[in-house]
């Protein structure tokens, strides 16, 4: 439930309203049925309950506007209408995803910190921390190039921790990752780390 109201019918003796929730014309205001209304008696009062028919999702609509009539049970009814403001809180449930797979070279011989390439991820999340990507090399005994390279924390840019010699090895897949800046709100899905392969010319 999000919300409750209650009215007054304004007839002595008679108290008894009726709550609708009016559907309006476009999404921010309940054409689709996100939302609907539930009466329920209270001490000698009648609540309406806005609850939530669909999910909500932040990235697609940030704020409702919902009106509620509300209909007294006389012989000359009356009735009266009021909006209701409903502004969505952004979660981090969106995963960064990375934009493509990069595949560089890099020529022996160059010095520790050359540029090699510069990954990039999409975090498709509304609001600032849940949005901001940062990035790393997985640290996994798996990814067979992450003693020789190093990467920007922000940047995504890749560098180079060694001189290479092509004699020695041709080429390097190295695995890196994007992380958000907030937990998740949705602890057990993982985006897949991304691969950069390098060659050694």
């Amino acid at each position: 439930m999000l919300c409750a109201r209650t009215g007054s019918s304004g007839i002595e003796g008679n108290p008894t309203v009726f709550y609708r929730l009016m559907p309006g014309s476009t999404a921010q205001t309940n054409k689709l049925h996100t939302f609907y209304l539930q009466q329920r008696p209270d001490n000698g009062d009648t609540w309406a309950d806005i609850k939530v028919n669909h999910p909500l999702d932040f990235e697609t609509i940030k704020e409702y506007n919902l009106t509620v009539r509300v209909e007294n049970n006389g012989a000359q009814q009356l009735a009266s209408e009021a909006t209701v403001y409903i502004q969505l809180e952004d979660v981090n449930d969106e995963i960064p995803l990375f934009t493509e797979r990069e595949q560089e070279t890099v020529l022996e011989g160059e010095p520790i910190g050359t540029k090699v390439t510069q990954v990039n991820a999409i975090d498709k999340d509304g609001t600032f921390p849940n949005n901001q990507v940062y990035y790393y090399i997985v640290d996994s005994p798996r990814n067979e190039g992450k003693d020789f390279f190093e990467i920007n924390l922000q940047s995504g840019e890749i560098f180079t921790k060694v001189v290479f010699d092509r004699e020695k090895q041709g080429a390097y897949a190295l695995e890196v990752e994007a992380r958000d800046g907030a937990p998740s709100a949705r602890p057990n899905s993982n985006q897949q780390p991304n691969s950069a392969y390098v060659r050694v010319a």
